[in-house]
């Protein structure tokens, strides 16, 4: 299995609120996020795809320290922000255009459920495609709608269809209808607020009558920071003696 890392995202709120370090590099009880999302793909294997800023390699050798935590990873920089998730994922398509398994998650989120039970429920289902979800109906996530077998009839970004949010945790039985399906993106102009989000891909599959299912973990099992405010509901939930 290929696992990308997405970590090129823009850092300019937390910026603004004086943290001069990559987001990914917050710290959850003295480890950053990075660290714990390494950790969390272990038993998928080794074979990691890290997608990194080039002025957070110079600036903060973000790649550096991706090589302690896993010393096999494949750094790929890039010098300017893209237009969205499915971009910085292309940047990866030497490596992920076969027919190898691909599992594609964020850098700036934790999923404290065991990442390698939901993809082996995704190999027993002999699904095309698989996404990990929790409930919520906030407009901040993306979402899947489901028919009566629970097979995904399509998803949405920034616009509610569901209780079904997504976990920003992606896989795909073969990486190259991954790719196939993020040109199919592009193409169509399938972006919302100017950016290509890789929930959009698993619409295209839909279309050529690929199995989509989902994996729900429980709403506490999912903690995003892609931005401040997020990061800062998280320190309060904490501070409320909340785990």
């Amino acid at each position: 299995m290929n696992i990308v890392i997405l970590m090129a995202g823009a850092n300019k709120d937390f910026e603004a609120q004086g943290h001069s370090y990559p987001k990914y590099l917050l710290e959850i009880q003295n480890k950053p996020i990075i660290q714990r999302v390494v950790d969390s793909l272990k038993n998928l294997g080794n074979n990691i795809i890290s997608i990194i800023r080039k002025e957070d390699q110079e600036k903060f050798f973000l790649g550096d320290m991706m090589k302690i935590l896993c010393p096999e990873v494949k750094i790929i920089t890039v010098e300017n922000l893209t237009k969205g998730a499915v971009c910085t994922a292309l940047f990866a398509i030497e490596e992920i255009n076969n027919d190898e398994e691909l599992l594609i998650i964020n850098g700036d989120q934790l999923v404290k459920t065991n990442i390698d039970t939901a993809i082996a429920d995704f190999r027993t289902r002999k699904l095309d495609g698989g996404i990990l979800t929790f409930k919520s109906v906030h407009p901040r996530w993306s979402f899947v709608a489901q028919d009566k077998t629970g097979l995904v009839t399509e998803t949405s970004e920034k616009r509610p269809i569901s209780d079904n949010a997504t976990a920003g945790c992606y896989y795909y039985k073969k990486g190259s209808e991954f790719v196939r399906a993020c040109f199919s993106v592009i193409e169509k102009d399938a972006a919302t607020n100017g950016l290509y989000y890789i929930s959009a891909t698993y619409n295209e599959l839909i279309l050529e009558q690929k199995k989509i299912g989902t994996y729900e973990i429980p709403r506490k099992d999912y903690i995003s920071f892609s931005n401040y405010q997020m990061y800062e509901n998280y320190l309060s939930h904490r501070k409320g003696g909340n785990d």
